[in-house]
């Protein structure tokens, strides 16, 4: 048999029960109660359909990054597969137009110092002396003797690098002037435009076959000479 006390406390739960159900029925607190909690579901939804929004957002960056880091690496290794024909290209086009405004200037003497720094200053000297012989206003940026000292001790040749493609025209143009040009016991100065060893090489036959055709008009008129003295003594 239960006590008073336990009668007691089930009675109150009975009750409770009976007042819970009676609120349970009542239209207006059901209405409520399903008004909260669609409410409370509705602002937990917003909060996880932001949080999942932040989410994607961090994901698209991430990607997209991920996109750009490929995108640098495989250009990174293109530019590294062409860099020998790139580097190549850019030396040859620098030799192209360095050589447009540089001449090289033949017979200059070499200097007898034992020091180079004095050697090189009489070169600088000289090539200064025969821009002043062509009436030249412009100043080398760089002046250097080519290839290694020749056996035969004649003086190897010297190039000239101008600060512009002008001047090298210029110089060109007057260069006949230096047939004037004093040099004492030395052969006399000439100068010729900058070429690659092909253009050496075709100057050079070049100028042996001019060389034979003016030897062979020489003897052809020196006989033509003779067959006429020898007529005019018939």
């Amino acid at each position: 048999m239960p006590t008073k006390k336990q009668t007691t406390l089930l009675r109150k739960q009975s009750g409770s029960s009976a007042e819970i159900l009676s609120l349970l029925e009542n239209e207006v607190i059901t209405t409520a109660l399903k008004t909260i909690v669609r409410e409370a579901v509705k602002e937990a939804m917003t909060i996880v359909n932001g949080r999942c929004s932040a989410m994607q957002e961090h994901i698209a960056a991430l990607e997209s990054e991920l996109g750009a880091q490929r995108a640098r690496s495989e250009d990174l290794e293109r530019k590294m597969k062409e860099t020998p024909e790139t580097t190549k290209l850019a030396t040859i086009d620098f030799e192209t137009k360095e050589r447009k405004r540089s001449i090289v200037a033949i017979n200059i003497p070499e200097g007898g110092s034992r020091l180079a720094h004095d050697n090189n200053k009489m070169v600088i000297d000289e090539v200064s002396l025969i821009l002043k012989h062509l009436d030249i206003g412009y100043q080398p940026t760089a002046v250097y003797r080519m290839r290694k000292t020749r056996d035969d001790d004649r003086p190897r040749p010297m190039k000239i690098i101008l600060p512009c493609s002008a001047s090298h025209m210029e110089i060109m143009r007057r260069a006949h002037r230096l047939r004037s040009f004093p040099t004492g016991q030395c052969p006399p100065v000439y100068l010729r435009p900058s070429m690659t060893k092909e253009e050496r090489d075709n100057f050079r036959m070049k100028w042996m076959q001019r060389r034979q055709s003016r030897r062979n008009s020489q003897d052809t008129q020196h006989k033509s000479n003779n067959n006429t003295a020898d007529t005019l003594m018939m």
